[in-house]
């Protein structure tokens, strides 16, 4: 591997160009004639990987680090939770096809099924180029969020799991539900990046708005009558099979939770919270308050920022070292022990939700009713130019002091 040039860039970091010509590539990226542009910026050491790089690939990957540097800003409640200093989170972005099939291939993912992924120890790979509409930065967003779930959020693997799970090597457990990771990672995607005049990321706007594209599909779904069930998605876990159907699924759900029972998710929070105490109430409610401070009325279905993990085991109930025996008595192998965690802790979140409507008078099956229609009449109103959500009667809008809702 032969160092080529090297220039240090304003406003953090070192962007420089490394030449694989055939050699096996940094932390697994490897394809013959290939170059690879790296910055550094203070959470993210980010790769680009292409043919004929140069001064391009440098401004490339200098763009996507300040474009995720922001959108670390809104992973961790404006830098609530910084990573210990050295601990960078490790960002791929391939300009070549075969050279991100051949990194997904290692995962077991088919070619041209993916554009980005995040690997079981935090390493995101991203096709970057535009697909179908869909542009990478979008990706890579979505895929951050699961990046930053995993290095701040998940739950440090004990080590009677090693000792007593033959082969067993994840370092950390996801402590969320497939859905509610998949919905929560694609509300990042319409983020739009605004930028200074020499094209440099400066904040990024509109998270959590409407994904036009999921949306899209969903409504198709929904108007065909081949919509998932709510229930069906809520119960899938890692592993399973999930179509581009599920994650329109998904992203509805939890589109649609922020919005209408968002108030409510978070008053059963606290109660759950006082009576855990006040140590846990004052972390899990720091937890809960995410980053959009002008709306505080906007909720995610649990707290997802901030000293996330404290706040997630009261809401979803889960007594942790009695569930680790219970999956772990049942593995005979790696795979083993993480579907039944998954299930577990898939089966405990729906419960929590259940509970939630039920407070609220309905069921999970009516709560559906309602959320189809509300979806298509957010897609007509999407298509026809305007981004207000159309709300049930009650739920509260607009900014602090009455003022008018942006969304």
């Amino acid at each position: 591997m032969r160092l080529c040039q090297q220039k240090s860039l304003a406003p953090f970091g070192l962007a420089v160009v490394l030449s694989l010509a055939g050699c096996a590539g940094l932390d697994g990226s490897a394809g013959s004639g290939l170059e690879v542009a790296e910055y550094i910026s203070p959470h993210y050491r980010m790769r680009l990987v292409g043919s004929g790089l140069g001064e391009r690939g440098n401004g490339m990957a200098r763009h996507a680090a300040l474009l995720m540097e922001r959108m670390f800003d809104i992973y961790a409640g404006l830098d609530e939770i910084p990573l210990p200093p050295g601990d960078l989170m490790p960002f791929w972005l391939h300009l070549d096809r075969r050279d991100y099939d051949r990194q997904a291939a290692l995962f077991e993912y088919p070619p041209g099924v993916t554009n980005g992924f995040c690997t079981i120890s935090g390493e995101v790979h991203v096709y970057y180029r535009p697909q179908g509409g869909h542009s990478p930065e979008a990706t890579a967003m979505h895929e951050g969020f699961h990046q930053y779930c995993h290095r701040a959020l998940h739950y440090p693997t004990p080590p009677e799991v090693y000792e007593r799970v033959p082969g067993y090597k994840t370092a950390r457990l996801p402590t969320v539900p497939l859905w509610l990771a998949e919905g929560m990672a694609m509300n990042m995607e319409s983020g739009r990046a605004e930028k200074d005049h020499n094209g440099l990321v400066i904040s990024v706007s509109d998270i959590g708005s409407v994904n036009r594209e999921r949306l899209a599909e969903l409504a198709r779904l929904v108007n065909s009558g081949n919509c998932p069930p709510v229930r069906e998605i809520m119960n899938l876990i890692m592993g399973d099979q999930i179509d581009s159907h599920s994650y329109a699924a998904m992203w509805g759900i939890v589109f649609d939770l922020r919005m209408v029972t968002g108030e409510a998710i978070f008053r059963r929070e606290e109660r759950e919270f006082e009576r855990a105490g006040p140590e846990t109430v004052r972390a899990a409610i720091d937890a809960a308050i995410d980053p959009y401070l002008p709306y505080p009325h906007l909720r995610w279905p649990v707290p997802v920022t901030g000293r996330f993990l404290r706040a997630c085991r009261v809401v979803w109930g889960l007594d942790v070292p009695a569930l680790i025996d219970i999956c772990v008595a049942g593995a005979r192998e790696p795979r083993d022990f993480d579907r039944q965690w998954n299930r577990r802790l898939t089966q405990a979140a729906l419960a929590e939700v259940e509970k939630l409507l039920r407070d609220n008078g309905e069921s999970l099956e009516q709560w559906e009713a309602g959320w189809k229609k509300r979806m298509l009449a957010l897609h007509a109103e999407v298509r026809g130019g305007t981004y207000r959500y159309v709300e049930p009667a009650g739920i509260k809008r607009g900014a602090p002091g009455g003022g008018p809702g942006i969304w």
